[in-house]
């Protein structure tokens, strides 16, 4: 899992950790894009634009996670650079502990405000009901699209940005069969394709696990290193907040958008929805 990127040549070494790097997050953008590609072969434009406007949502919260995610990234990065084998692992153990605490409250709350969220976004009242549906059951799913952004970012940090591209990839493939599954033969609509999306991400995270426990990824890994520390924390904030704040604010111009295309009626809802993806 570990490799070195502090020999060899410069632009190879950059090419080859930053190539699966942007595809990796190119397929997972994939997945709205799927989703609207799919409901739109079978269901009508409330439907679509159901799923254009929670997928708009899901993606926003995604990219500030991957950003926030950066963090573990950089820290684990450094430790590895220096071959401080116990920074490493307590890094990885606080990225954990921190990543789980945020994901069960942020499910909590986006729960508890999923028709706000609805309505802020100026949902077409004839998609109301899906775009519910479709966000509800994404937000019952949000710990297993951090647990995946959170494993992979300690892959990366540890120079391995190939394992990451290979779950998502596993991920989109099954997101893809699954929507297929819900949404054509199953008649689920919108809940379909947030289920397909849900259980897609989930296959993704125990994949990624059985490698990292199979092979034995992490050693020297105790359970002591789950134990937050502050000066680690601190850290793991200092570098990856600002990362999340600015991919926040690209994706609240595009929320922005999405509002007032949904003021203009179902059809340029779904319209605006397709072309944003």
């Amino acid at each position: 899992m570990e490799h070195n990127l502090t020999t060899g040549s410069v632009p190879k070494t950059i090419l080859l950790f930053s190539l699966p790097y942007f595809l990796s997050y190119f397929l997972q953008t994939l997945y709205g894009t799927a989703d609207l590609f799919i409901i739109g072969q079978f269901n009508g434009v409330g439907a679509t634009t159901a799923v254009s406007i929670g997928s708009q949502v899901m993606h926003m919260l995604t990219v500030m996670i991957v950003g926030l995610a950066m963090g573990t990234t950089v820290m684990i990065g450094r430790a590895v650079g220096a071959n401080d084998r116990e920074q490493v692992n307590q890094s990885i153990g606080n990225t954990v502990t921190l990543f789980m605490l945020l994901s069960i409250c942020l499910t909590v709350v986006l729960l508890c405000f999923v028709k706000p969220i609805v309505a802020i976004m100026s949902t077409p009242q004839e998609a109301v009901k899906d775009t519910i549906i479709y966000l509800t059951i994404c937000f019952i799913g949000i710990p297993f699209i951090t647990a995946y952004n959170m494993i992979s970012s300690i892959f990366r940090g540890m120079g391995d940005s190939k394992s990451p591209m290979y779950f998502i990839a596993i991920a989109c493939a099954f997101n893809i069969a699954l929507d297929y599954l819900f949404i054509g033969a199953l008649h689920m609509g919108p809940a379909g394709a947030a289920f397909g999306t849900t259980l897609s991400q989930t296959i993704s995270v125990l994949v990624s696990l059985t490698m990292v426990f199979r092979k034995k990824m992490i050693p020297g890994f105790h359970a002591a290193d789950l134990k937050p520390v502050r000066a680690v924390m601190g850290n793991l904030f200092k570098i990856g907040f600002p990362i999340a704040m600015q991919d926040g604010f690209i994706q609240i111009a595009f929320i922005m958008i999405t509002i007032i295309a949904n003021r203009r009626g179902l059809n340029d809802a779904a319209a605006v929805g397709i072309v944003e993806k």
